[in-house]
């Protein structure tokens, strides 16, 4: 008998179709107690037929138990714009479900401090919570740390960037190497790329190997223009290890103009959100015909953008990577769900054309 669609199945539903009574089914659904095999062989025949689906809910409320989910990322500032977004999507999901049992600290360290980035992570591993979503911005530390995070039993979902081959529960972001394909492909169809044209990839960074996505959408861009046949532009990287905007600016004068102050690239990959420190650059010396590429709708960016002197903008969706990281942790450990290990967000091309359309947009949910 086909049932309703808006009808969850309950146990006294299959107990009335099975003919039994409802401690027989709870004692079959959960594998406890004396049944008949000929009994347990019908009831679990009706529970198939009946599409039943547990309470997951109801159980959780029931038992009582309190879950902490800890979240440790970069601090937002003025110099460190990005991660005040996947703030907002981290508290969306601990409004969303707090009622359930679940209790949410975060933990904020200095982007530009490994030190600062160690001691969070220690003060986590005397906490203990039941999860943590972490942005783990240097790869050695995060080994050593998900190790032990392990052994104590704290599922970890990793946030923005993926570190391989460690034992963590999820991964939510965007696939680098592929964003990085994507932005090679925008700067090889505005036609600036010919034999020996150059073009600079520009990586401002905490400190060099410190951010393993930059570098994998280095890889990734690199990779689309080692597979072409019939051109192949130098490609030249620029990494900027400096915090204050002089300073960036600096780095930026000494990588991008030749001597006789023109600018050498005819396209320039920036590989995060700092894309505006070079967007401004650009305005200063004059950009001229060459195409830029970064990432994230930053309202320094997006003013940039609008004024031409960013060509793209590769959204990364950082509330969704706040927001589905923290319902990651909530389906496996609360509703004891299995999760995907890779959940990528869509890679996304922003235009002067297109932006409204991505301003305000609701949380994916």
């Amino acid at each position: 008998m086909p049932q309703d669609r808006n009808h969850r199945v309950k146990i006294a539903d299959i107990a009335q179709r099975a003919g039994v009574s409802a401690g027989t089914v709870d004692r079959v659904l959960h594998n406890r107690g004396e049944v008949s095999d000929k009994t347990r062989m019908k009831v679990e025949r009706i529970i198939r037929e009946m599409n039943y689906e547990p309470d997951l809910l109801a159980s959780t409320l029931a038992s009582k138990k309190n879950y902490l989910f800890a979240s440790v990322i970069p601090e937002p500032s003025p110099t460190n714009l990005f991660w005040y977004q996947p703030v907002m999507g981290l508290e969306k999901a601990f409004k969303r479900v707090k009622h359930y049992g679940v209790e949410y600290r975060s933990f904020f360290f200095d982007y530009y401090s490994k030190d600062s980035f160690r001691d969070c992570l220690q003060h986590l591993l005397e906490l203990r919570p039941d999860g943590i979503m972490l942005a783990p911005l240097y790869a050695d530390l995060t080994e050593q740390f998900v190790g032990k995070a392990k052994e104590l039993g704290i599922a970890v979902v990793f946030i923005n960037t993926h570190v391989p081959n460690l034992p963590n529960l999820a991964f939510v972001g965007q696939d680098a190497f592929r964003s990085g394909l994507v932005a090679a492909q925008l700067l090889d169809l505005c036609a600036c790329c010919p034999d020996e044209t150059e073009i600079v990839v520009v990586n401002i960074m905490s400190e060099k190997g410190g951010s393993a996505h930059l570098m994998s959408r280095e890889e990734g861009f690199r990779s689309y223009f080692s597979q072409k046949s019939t051109h192949q532009p130098s490609i030249i990287s620029l990494n900027v290890q400096e915090n204050s905007s002089p300073e960036i600016r600096e780095a930026l004068r000494q990588g991008l103009l030749e001597k006789n102050g023109k600018l050498r690239a005819k396209g320039i990959f920036a590989t995060n959100s700092r894309v505006y420190h070079v967007a401004g650059f650009l305005e200063e010396v004059g950009k001229g015909n060459t195409r830029l590429i970064g990432y994230d709708l930053l309202e320094r960016s997006i003013t940039h953008l609008h004024k031409g002197n960013i060509d793209f903008l590769i959204s990364q969706n950082p509330v969704a990577q706040g927001y589905n990281s923290f319902m990651a942790l909530f389906d496996a450990l609360v509703l004891k769900k299995e999760v995907e290990k890779f959940q990528y967000l869509s890679i996304d091309i922003i235009t002067r054309e297109n932006i409204d359309y991505y301003l305000n947009q609701p949380v994916h949910e």
